[in-house]
């Protein structure tokens, strides 16, 4: 790959993405003195891309082109959209990307993007591709695809209604509350005659401050005007997106009207209406309001389909279209309820990230619902994005299930409303098996499973697994149903009260030993009945972290950065529904998921723009987590699974919408600290040939991750010390005093510089932090905290997370070429001799598979099958192996591919037991394997635009003995504290093959560290 020539801004002052299809890859780059290679032909294939170009964005243009003035908005402003300056730098963008593509046989864009990406998203032949891809006002060519959506507010407990809430105290009522501020809804559109998105009474106290900033549209379908949407002062704009053509297929409405139910739901929790009358089961329920009842809404409908079958997502290029159009249209916040990359920060969706908080918007997004699925899972790990985990409120909807035989059982819901108690004839699903239908299937509602003539009118019980709650409940609802029961088979799966489903219709979720009851008790009971009492709201102890929501640490090597950011409520939020997708005509339900957390914060920041116009996107965020709390409202820690929680699951801690508008002290940031945080962590390094990073260290001088200005504090590879630095800015109108409180790591000491902090009205004061480890265990990660209290009562609260290292080294590099070598900066924190070895470099071995009609199912993974398109092959890896990897590449494949990987165990019985998974929104998928072991290899196609793909699935068991890798020293005398280079070379590889090595560091017969080195990758 060539880099991009460098713009001919003077400050450098850009966030580009890596060069090429290529840049698309399942581990992150590090930083290092590597030369790029041309982009091969063969990079690429025929598809949409998102062609990037060299110059920067209007959101963050800085000047320095001659006749140009700049177009970033000064800190607290927003972009001045009618500006002459504006308009003189669009079209200079805009002769720019006509000239470069009237060169590539003057492609036609779907596309144009200028605000927080310059660039085009446009299809292009392979050759296309790779000819924009080395031209040099070219900064990347990325493949577009798409990436899945995720899955009743709480005002009373966030601290917002009552007389003593914020509501009242900021805002003189909920009816105000959020005024003059406009929150953009990046997501499947909403359903414009829900009652949360009526009209608001006129006329309006902050029309004027609308009016001056807003100038988006409401844009109309196509073909059918039933399907149209018609804006008011309420929701006062919305557009929707469709490169892939899907309403032409029949997956969704040519319009911004929902599809599914996921934007609406999402909207209302963020600014539905205030005081919303509250139906369900057709019976008045008191009122509801979203969190900022007073602020307006636009919908941007980017995501298409639902996650229950067929087609769904949400392309890259109309995700970046609907960011760039949200900040062009005015929007102070946006919630994005979306997964999102976990290993690096500059892929597109995180560049117009960037670009809209450097613009002055604040964007909430999801940590991720892979909670289930162990550490280091979350999702959007950029600092200029704030990540929401999800938790518990006290409030949960729960009842009793009594058996015919006078059994009874709690349930939760994860269906439609039951106002009354429902008393029905009970059937098990296995039992109601239409004639030909797998019994094992039928247990489980499987679709196309179920007997309408047994099952009509009764409750149906079905097992848990293998395919969506959603799915099972359209089969039970589709037979004729009235109602589900579905029960737990494992002990280990969702608990009745924090799952994360949702049913089309009244279903109830119970546990492993109710289950057991209700199946002996049906079974061969043609008189068997069920009672679902009547749902009742019940207190409980929380926040509790939900099972579901993904948690830290970061997977961005080398990251030094603190993910999630903080949590909110995401279990059980009644919210606003389509009501097409509920049996009944109740326009409210129940979801949950990091999806119902992430517009909780949204709203929240909507409030304190509201009461603080000029605050940063960054200076609400530091307040949202320095005065967020981490214990329940028993006064213990926050739980999870029945031990206390960490900042690995709720960041800062739980979100607190009455401390948040009086934060005393504030971490701020901008631009230049992300450009430095992405440099140092070897992600923007490459881009421009260097110059991005050249400029901003030339300007700024270089930071070490942990340096970046941010509210929380990590250190992921700490070497016996190390000095941390941070700024705060006084945002109260008093003079503060303030002492530190420290908390100290387990195994660390802890140390400010400063006895006491007396800063100014608006001033900054910098501080530094110094730990030092004592006796922590090496790779065990540890929490402490430093809080500054002033007499006032602020309290400015940052975790800490801290892992002690014998070496620090980068734990992957990417590099490319038949010969070459790498420089690899190593820390120390022993004192001993440190021997360095190297291993490999060995080619990989390929596995073919020919896999075909790719649906986009869901993939079962606790009894995965061998169909058209899952294969499976056993690899095993030698004890005396150093590593063992599966992978395959993305850029072997036709845009649109999508490939997943999941790696199983026999137990002795022969049994698979999953042990491990990728499942990328691309065909990228790295797995790393245990020595010692045979692994069954599952390879699923999710997607594919032909019917029949031929899979290259790459296979190494690293030796560790040297074939080809050398490396210089081979020895260092350590030292705590201490910083060596060590360089690897390798010569006479095949240029076309991919190889794996690594550079071992061992402190005597122990291994202290390793880097893996990935060649022609």
């Amino acid at each position: 790959m060539r880099p991009a020539r460098p713009s001919r801004a003077a400050r450098g002052r850009r966030i580009t993405a890596l060069v090429g299809a290529a840049a698309f890859t399942a581990t992150a780059l590090v930083a290092g003195p590597a030369e790029a290679d041309p982009v091969p032909a063969a990079s690429f294939r025929d598809g949409r891309y998102l062609v990037q170009f060299s110059d920067e964005p209007v959101a963050v243009y800085d000047g320095g082109l001659t006749g140009l003035a700049a177009t970033a908005p000064d800190e607290g402003e927003t972009i001045d959209q009618d500006s002459p300056q504006v308009e003189e730098y669009r079209d200079h963008l805009a002769e720019i990307r006509d000239d470069v593509l009237a060169e590539v046989q003057g492609v036609t864009p779907d596309y144009e993007f200028d605000t927080v990406f310059n660039g085009v998203a446009v299809e292009l032949t392979a050759a296309e591709a790779a000819e924009l891809a080395g031209h040099d006002r070219v900064a990347g060519v990325f493949p577009d695809r798409r990436q899945p959506l995720q899955m009743d507010a709480s005002p009373e407990f966030l601290g917002l209604s009552g007389a003593g809430g914020s509501w009242e105290t900021e805002f003189g009522g909920g009816e105000r509350a959020g005024e003059g501020v406009i929150i953009g809804v990046v997501d499947d559109g909403y359903w414009p005659e829900h009652p949360h998105f009526a009209p608001m009474p006129e006329p309006r106290p902050d029309q004027e401050i609308i009016d001056a900033k807003w100038s988006g549209e409401c844009v109309e379908g196509e073909e059918k005007p039933e399907d149209n949407v018609t804006c008011n002062n309420k929701v006062i704009g919305a557009r929707w997106y469709d490169a892939e053509g899907l309403a032409a297929d029949g997956v969704g409405l040519a319009s911004p009207r929902s599809d599914w139910t996921h934007g609406t739901h999402i909207g209302s929790i963020a600014a539905g209406n205030w005081g919303t009358d509250l139906v369900l089961d057709g019976e008045s329920q008191g009122t509801v309001s979203g969190l900022a009842p007073a602020a307006r809404l636009a919908f941007y409908k980017a995501c298409w389909g639902t996650p229950f079958g067929g087609p769904s997502g949400c392309a890259i290029s109309d995700t970046v279209a609907a960011f760039d159009d949200a900040v062009n249209d005015g929007v102070d916040v946006i919630n994005f309820s979306v997964h999102g990359a976990r290993s690096s920060v500059n892929d597109p969706v995180s560049i117009a990230m960037f670009n809209a908080s450097a613009a002055g918007v604040f964007v909430a997004t999801i940590a991720g619902n892979q909670g289930f699925d162990g550490p280091a899972t979350v999702n959007h790990n950029s600092p200029w994005a704030t990540t929401v985990a999800a938790s518990t409120h006290p409030r949960a909807i729960e009842s009793e299930l009594s058996l015919g035989d006078g059994r009874a059982f709690p349930y939760g819901t994860i269906g439609g409303w039951s106002s009354a108690d429902k008393e029905l004839d009970l059937v098990l699903a296995e039992e109601a098996a239409l004639d030909g239908a797998d019994p094992g299937e039928a247990r489980l509602c499987l679709p196309g499973t179920l007997d309408a003539e047994t099952v009509s009118g009764r409750a149906v019980a079905c097992a848990q697994g293998e395919v969506m709650v959603f799915d099972k409940g359209e089969e039970v609802l589709d037979a004729g149903g009235a109602a589900m029961v579905v029960y737990n088979d494992d002990p280990e799966a969702d608990d009745i009260r924090t799952s994360s489903w949702d049913a089309p219709i009244v279903a109830a979720h119970i546990d492993v030993e109710a289950g057991d009851a209700l199946e002996a008790y049906a079974a061969g009971n043609a008189e068997a009945t069920v009672t679902l009492h009547r749902l009742e709201p019940v207190e409980h102890t929380a926040p509790e972290m939900a099972p579901f929501s993904s948690v830290g640490p970061s997977l961005v090597p080398d990251g030094d950065l603190l993910k999630p950011d903080i949590t909110a409520p995401g279990v059980q939020v009644l919210a606003a529904y389509a009501p097409d997708w509920m049996a009944g005509d109740d326009d409210f339900g129940i979801m949950s998921g990091t999806s119902m957390s992430s517009p909780h914060v949204a709203g929240l920041a909507a409030l304190l723009m509201s009461a603080n116009p000029d605050w940063s996107p960054m200076t609400v965020k530091s307040a949202l987590m320095t005065t967020a709390y981490q214990v329940d409202t028993a006064g213990e820690p926050i739980q999870r699974g029945g031990e206390d929680a960490t900042p690995f699951d709720f960041g800062a801690g739980h979100a607190d919408g009455r401390t948040m508008f009086d934060p005393g002290l504030v971490y701020d940031s901008g631009v230049d600290d992300w450009i430095g945080y992405g440099c140092a962590i070897g992600q923007f390094q490459q881009l421009d040939e260097g110059a991005t990073c050249q400029a901003n260290e030339a300007e700024h001088g270089a930071i070490d991750p942990s340096d970046l200005n941010y509210p929380s504090i990590a250190v992921n590879d700490l070497v016996g010390v190390q000095t941390i630095t941070r700024t705060v800015t006084n945002v109260d109108d008093r003079y503060g005093f303030y002492v530190p409180e420290i908390e100290a790591p387990a195994g660390f000491e802890v140390t400010v510089d400063r006895a006491w902090l007396r800063v100014a009205p608006g001033a900054s004061m910098t501080y530094t932090l110094t730990v030092t480890r004592t006796d922590a265990a090496v790779g065990e990660w540890s929490f402490g905290s430093l809080t500054w209290r002033d007499w006032y009562g602020h309290e400015v609260h940052s975790p800490i997370a801290v892992r002690y290292k014998d070496i620090a080294a980068p734990q992957e590099v990417l590099v490319s070429g038949p010969e070459g070598s790498i420089e690899i900066g190593v820390r120390t924190g022993i004192e001993a001799p440190l021997e360095i070895t190297a291993s490999g470099p060995v080619a990989s071995e390929v596995e073919t598979l020919t896999l075909s009609g790719a649906d986009k199912s869901t993939f079962p993974r606790d009894s995965p099958p061998e169909r058209e398109q899952t294969k499976a092959f056993e690899f095993t890896v030698p004890a005396d192996a150093v590593t063992g990897r599966v992978a395959t590449v993305d850029a072997d494949y036709e845009a649109g591919t999508d490939l997943d990987l999941y790696a199983y165990t026999r137990d002795s019985d022969g049994s698979l037991a999953l042990y491990d998974e990728t499942s990328n929104a691309s065909s990228d998928e790295v797995l790393d394997l245990e020595p010692g072991q045979t692994y069954v290899i599952y390879v699923d196609l999710w997607s594919a635009p032909v019917e029949t793909v031929e899979v290259s699935v790459h296979t190494w068991a690293l030796p560790e003995v040297a074939s080809g890798l050398t490396v210089t020293p081979d020895s260092i005398d350590a030292a705590p504290g201490g910083e060596y280079t060590v360089t690897a070379s390798w010569s006479d590889l095949d240029p076309e093959g991919r190889y794996l090595a690594a550079v071992n560091y061992f402190a005597g017969e122990d291994l202290a560290g390793r880097t893996i080195v990935v060649l022609n990758h």
